[in-house]
């Protein structure tokens, strides 16, 4: 029995009863369990294409580029419209890369035209331009401008104001303008990427729909102004001043200031945001600055299709029906 003949037929024996799996290299053990995506993370963010039809000119074509900045980060900010390029073209493409509306500017002899459009099938709503301000016009107005590149890597919070949902073509503008942007969930939402505002404010007299584009920061609550500028490491000019104090409780508040002492856009911080002083469940004073483009706008029709189809209501003529078309967007 101790022969190497008997030696080598058991350990043939033993190895034919082993699974072929385990002679070969050890299986690796998964470590890493899956983890279950956010409901927002899996539903598609809207899409836009903003683009000029037809001679426009240089105004306009800036303020397709400015329309574009508001839109961002979800938006072809580099999307180039030719000649010979008809719509048809920006419908084939759209598909694959997931837009999921257009914004249209055109020019006639007599108006200015926004169009916005839900694809695939529409419907497709028309604004008349009444005015519009650039973004270089606005911010050159400003005494002290607020803007930075950070603020366009995450989208624009909607407000709508004003708006009333017993007209049944305003419920529909209403539902276009949401669909334009990307929702937020209340609770993981990060306050810190809400950096800018986009307002639409309905004015039932002149029935027009005006347009304004903020940028949101947080300034701790009873600090003036001076103490900000030292919390900034800036190094301010005391020629003028006997004591240290009289610069840090001195006459350093300017009109802008002023809102912290009425009272006004007082918040007491849920999250820590950028800035410093910025803590969370500490006091703090939200702070718009403009950063246009402005818009005055004007409904002028509805329509069921893309860029044509049944006229559903119009503005000069006669409403028609809009359940149908509801259910698109």
């Amino acid at each position: 029995l101790t022969s190497p003949r008997v030696l080598t037929w058991l350990k043939t024996i033993f190895r034919s009863c082993i699974h072929p799996l385990q002679m070969g290299k050890p299986r690796r053990k998964k470590k890493h369990t899956h983890v279950a995506q956010d409901e927002s993370a899996l539903s598609p963010m809207p899409m836009t294409f903003v683009m000029e039809r037809g001679k426009v000119g240089g105004a306009l074509t800036q303020l397709v580029l400015d329309l574009r900045q508001v839109m961002e980060p979800f938006t072809a900010s580099k999307l180039r419209v030719r000649q010979r390029n008809v719509l048809k073209d920006f419908v084939q493409v759209a598909g694959p890369l997931g837009v999921t509306h257009f914004i249209i500017v055109s020019k006639t002899e007599e108006f200015i035209n926004l169009r916005i459009c839900r694809l695939p099938r529409g419907p497709t709503v028309t604004f008349h331009v009444k005015a519009f301000c650039l973004t270089r016009e606005v911010l050159s107005s400003l005494r002290k401008p607020v803007q930075s590149s950070a603020q366009f890597l995450s989208p624009a919070l909607l407000v709508l104001n004003n708006f009333t949902t017993e007209d049944k073509s305003s419920k529909l503008v209403t539902t276009m303008l949401q669909n334009m942007f990307p929702s937020i969930n209340i609770q993981s939402v990060k306050l810190a990427e809400i950096m800018r505002c986009a307002l639409f404010h309905y004015e039932p007299s002149t029935k027009t729909l005006e347009f304004r584009h903020y940028n949101i920061r947080a300034v701790p609550k009873g600090t003036s102004r001076g103490v900000r500028r030292l919390a900034r490491a800036h190094v301010p000019n005391l020629r003028k001043y006997q004591d240290i104090s009289e610069y840090v409780l001195g006459g350093n508040v300017s009109e802008s200031e002023g809102e912290d002492l009425a009272g006004e856009g007082e918040v007491t911080l849920p999250q820590d945001l950028p800035g410093r002083g910025n803590i969370k469940s500490e006091q703090s004073t939200v702070r718009l600055s403009e950063l246009g483009p402005r818009l005055s706008l004007q409904l002028v029709k509805i329509e069921s299709g893309l860029c044509g189809g049944e006229v559903l209501h119009h503005e000069f003529g006669e409403s028609l029906q809009l359940e149908e078309c509801q259910s698109r967007v």
